[in-house]
């Protein structure tokens, strides 16, 4: 299992899984389906409607075909967090190799250099038109596909050249794994409202910090060093002990977030 680790602002490592050759082709075949019922869509129902005139109808292919299907990927990534509707089914993502959100020069960088995507976008056209062109279209895939089994992080060129990583957003064996804490008390009152500063990549590595919690002096150090600089970035001033400091953030978040939801 392929893990990319990330350090947060707070110096606190997270994993995230590497999403596997087998779930990124199935987000690709998906996507494939999606363009060519489109396209065929398009073309059966909506594209004789242009038919009156050459001049119309070319513009109709343009802007009604072609321009939405070269930008399918773009946009969804950009709209829906890194995932088209490929991507959404089979359960990954686009993340910035930090961890972050990616730019919209990256997502435009990666999609721009996403060589293998042009099979994508002409292989409506190619079922249609021209079958034998497959064959030159999987050969022109052939770098992307080599770029993402031999690469550690499973990156195609355009994610090298973005600085982009594909991840398994269903990397959670259990709900404890997760930030979310049960607080038992109604009358429960919140002492660290700035909790909710923190990014949700923050609190996951607070959580992964606890739960990895070790016996002995390095680890305690090490855990105060991380409350030290929480404590100094959000203002706060507390004598709490490093571990129930992070405890107490940790349910502050989960009061805060639930609160809001309900």
């Amino acid at each position: 299992m392929a893990i990319v680790t990330i350090g947060t602002p707070f110096n606190i490592d997270l994993e995230f899984k590497i999403a596997t050759v087998g779930k990124r082709f199935l987000a690709w075949g998906i996507d494939i389906l999606i363009i060519c019922v489109y396209f065929y869509m398009m073309l059966r129902f909506l594209y004789p409607l242009f038919e009156k005139s050459e001049a119309v109808s070319i513009s109709a292919v343009i802007f009604v075909i072609i321009i939405p299907i070269l930008l399918y990927q773009l946009l969804f990534e950009l709209f829906f967090n890194g995932q088209t509707l490929g991507k959404k089914v089979a359960g990954i993502a686009v993340i910035d190799i930090e961890g972050k959100e990616p730019s919209i020069s990256q997502y435009i960088l990666r999609w721009i250099l996403c060589i293998g995507n042009l099979f994508v976008y002409i292989v409506p056209y190619v079922i249609i038109a021209n079958p034998g062109l497959m064959v030159f279209l999987l050969v022109l895939y052939l770098p992307d596909f080599l770029s993402v089994v031999i690469s550690a992080k499973s990156q195609r060129l355009g994610d090298f050249a973005a600085g982009t990583v594909v991840i398994d957003k269903r990397y959670k064996s259990d709900i404890n794994e997760t930030v979310y804490l049960q607080i038992e008390n109604d009358d429960y009152k919140p002492l660290f409202p700035q909790v909710m500063r923190l990014t949700d990549r923050d609190i996951n590595g607070i959580k992964n910090l606890i739960d990895v919690k070790k016996p002995g002096k390095d680890a305690e150090a090490y855990a105060s060093q991380v409350v030290t600089k929480i404590k100094t970035v959000l203002d706060i001033e507390s004598d709490m002990e490093p571990y129930a400091f992070l405890n107490q953030l940790l349910q502050d978040y989960n009061y805060y977030t639930t609160r809001n939801i309900n």
